[in-house]
């Protein structure tokens, strides 16, 4: 099953002028629980983000551009910005969503501003190791064809070399190209998205999504390395991507759609990361003193093969990017080894298990847990309280389910 998502859309806008201003004041007269930031940014005076009906962060508005400075040329005070939330990019017609959401508030969509399609995977379909083909990749047994201004990062530990990250393209390129280990990633300087782990689980690539490991064929534990090939895009034009192509002699030039309604499905993102694949991340295996355009081509994926894919069906809450709760947990089982205190220890036991509880909340739906903790609660009245009528007690647990203010 094939794990191909968005990891950032933001699109330009304007806003219609019988709506004007869709300020954080407006939507909250909408309906709409909103956060506002104490401050803007050099290009934006307000910034601030709507919840969606779940009670996750759904949409980051940036508007209220400076008028009259002349470095933010093609701004006018109807100019804002809309980017989806990390989190809600790996939910299923995130686009689609955020596409009714501009028609119902008369949103003029200008332009994808910036979008990242990436694919993420063990191996690739040829059954190359991702950390392999980077070093062999280093050390010129393979060629790439188009965008070939690269920059790359390793670690040098003290008993290993790996790469980590491959990146093509300059800063100012439309698209730019980057394999890179993503699990390394989320272990390091990105915890809190835990709604990655999360989709890589869904779609079989690990089987634990807080251990991040998985149970090889022979039935041995492991921790895969899930690499990420990732294409983000910038277009100055509106709705058109220009792809260039340095195979020849002069540099190609080819303008292709670039609007919202090509990647609002997981099929349509795999063809548009295929698209992106074939242009951007063709490889030859090296002969010396050969062209490497004529060398015999180095095949990583099988484009006829899995068109299986998978979304989240809601979003996960992000963790609050801190190991203060990891930190506490460890303390707690430490005194727990040194006390002899019998009470102690169980409230030690009860203490864990629920902040433990509260870190698996964010792997499981919201309605499922609440129906766990019912049956929990209700264990727990019948066995303190044994001369309740069943029924009562069953009436006291259902207006607990419809009660949010109790989970």
């Amino acid at each position: 099953m094939r794990c191909v998502n968005l990891d950032w859309l933001e699109v330009s806008a304007e806003e219609s002028t019988c709506k004007f201003p869709c300020d954080a004041e407006y939507f909250r007269t909408q309906g709409f629980i909103v956060h506002e930031r104490e401050y803007g940014t050099r290009v934006w005076g307000q910034v601030f983000t709507i919840e969606d009906e779940t009670g996750h962060d759904w949409i980051e508005v940036r508007r209220c551009p400076p008028s009259g400075v002349s470095e933010f040329k093609g701004l006018t005070e109807y100019s804002c910005r809309l980017r989806v939330v990390n989190a809600q990019l790996y939910v299923k017609d995130c686009v689609s969503k955020l596409r009714a959401f501009m028609a119902e508030h008369n949103y003029i969509f200008k332009r994808i501003y910036r979008i990242d399609i990436c694919c993420d995977f063990e191996k690739f379909d040829s059954g190359d190791l991702p950390a392999r083909f980077a070093r062999r990749y280093l050390e010129c047994k393979y060629r790439k064809i188009n965008q070939c201004k690269l920059n790359a990062f390793a670690s040098d530990n003290w008993t290993s070399f790996e790469w980590e990250s491959l990146s093509w393209g300059s800063p100012h390129s439309m698209v730019s190209t980057k394999l890179y280990n993503k699990t390394l990633e989320i272990e390091t300087i990105s915890k809190h998205k835990v709604y990655i782990p999360y989709s890589w689980f869904q779609c079989g690539l690990i089987d634990d999504p807080i251990n991040h490991t998985k149970l090889s064929k022979s039935g041995e534990l492991y921790k895969p390395d899930i690499w990420r090939l990732e294409f983000s895009m910038k277009s100055q034009a509106d709705r058109w991507l220009v792809i260039e192509s340095q195979s020849g002699k002069r540099v190609k030039k080819k303008a292709v759609p670039h609007r919202l309604d090509m990647f609002d499905a997981p099929d349509k993102l795999w063809q548009r990361f295929q698209d992106l694949a074939f242009h951007y991340f063709r490889f030859k295996k090296y002969e010396k003193e050969k062209r490497k355009d004529l060398c015999e081509d180095k095949v990583l994926f099988h484009w006829d093969k899995d068109h299986d894919f998978l979304q989240l069906d809601m979003a996960l809450r992000p963790a609050k990017p801190s190991n203060d709760l990891e930190i506490l947990v460890r303390h707690l089982r430490s005194y727990r080894c040194r006390t002899s205190d019998v009470k102690v220890r169980e409230a030690i036991d009860v203490i864990v298990e629920r902040l433990e509880d509260e870190d698996l909340r964010r792997f499981t739906p919201r309605q499922l847990f609440t129906e766990t903790e019912a049956l929990r609660r209700t264990l727990a009245i019948r066995l303190k309280h044994p001369e309740v009528d069943i029924v009562e007690t069953f009436e006291t647990i259902k207006q607990m389910l419809f009660d949010d203010k109790m989970f």
